[in-house]
């Protein structure tokens, strides 16, 4: 490689680097954390994941912690230099409590397609540690009764091996029941979450509707893998929203 091609490539990466609004690249208290992420970026960036120089959110947490954010090539949001799947958000929100609401912000920005659009600048992101889950409705008996039924006649025909399992979010409207199947599908409501399916849910049950959005996120990720048998994925459920295993 050529020097003028070195150079413009360490330009590349001192813009990802460079933490916006500071004289410094890095305030010094967070050097270590930091030095991690610029190695996570150069990992993410030799794999394939994202582009030299992309666009990089860092934001800092009064405990040292570090969450940088960038979209990759597929147009899927990476966090600290790996794709922001439902278990890596997860992890992210146990290892970062105060930023916990920041990885849900992205997550939903990633299931609406909005990338790092209305991210907050670079700096120390002064949150509260997350509250817990607000109370739940009550679940809707009837709606409940369809949705076992719904379950039922997949396992009668062949789709999900047995009626336990499922993850179960109430809503104002009605529930939402989910559950693996044995060809790696994910059914709600006693049908496969298509994007015509999500669609619908969302307009019937609009209070719950990133819950649809998170559901899709999991649909996508098994998609990634061989199909394989999810009839229980779902059931030790951490979801706050989550009503238990049923």
């Amino acid at each position: 490689m050529g020097r003028d091609a070195k150079r413009a490539k360490q330009a590349r990466r001192d813009k990802r680097r460079r933490v916006a609004g500071s004289d410094t690249d890095v305030p010094p208290w967070f050097e270590a954390a930091m030095k991690e992420r610029w190695e996570a970026w150069d990992r993410a960036v030799a794999a394939g994941l994202m582009e030299e120089g992309a666009e990089t959110k860092y934001h800092f947490t009064p405990d040292g912690k570090v969450l940088s954010v960038a979209v990759g090539k597929s147009g899927q949001l990476l966090a600290n230099g790996e794709r922001l799947t439902p278990s890596a958000a997860d992890r992210l929100r146990v290892e970062m409590p105060f930023l916990a609401q920041m990885v849900t912000f992205y997550e939903n920005n990633q299931a609406a397609g909005r990338g790092l659009e209305g991210g907050p600048e670079d700096g120390v992101t002064m949150l509260e540690p997350p509250r817990g889950p607000d109370p739940m409705p009550p679940v809707d008996e009837a709606a409940m009764a369809r949705a076992r039924t719904g379950i039922e006649a997949l396992v009668r025909q062949g789709k999900v091996s047995e009626a336990v399992g499922a993850m179960v979010i109430p809503s104002q409207r009605g529930v939402l029941v989910a559950v693996g199947g044995v060809d790696g599908e994910l059914y709600v409501n006693g049908k496969a979450l298509t994007e015509q399916w999500a669609t619908r849910l969302r307009e019937d049950l609009p209070d719950i509707a990133s819950d649809v959005a998170r559901l899709q996120a999991i649909r996508a990720q098994w998609q990634d893998a061989p199909p394989a048998d999810r009839s229980f994925e779902l059931g030790a459920c951490t979801d706050p929203n989550c009503h238990g295993v049923h």
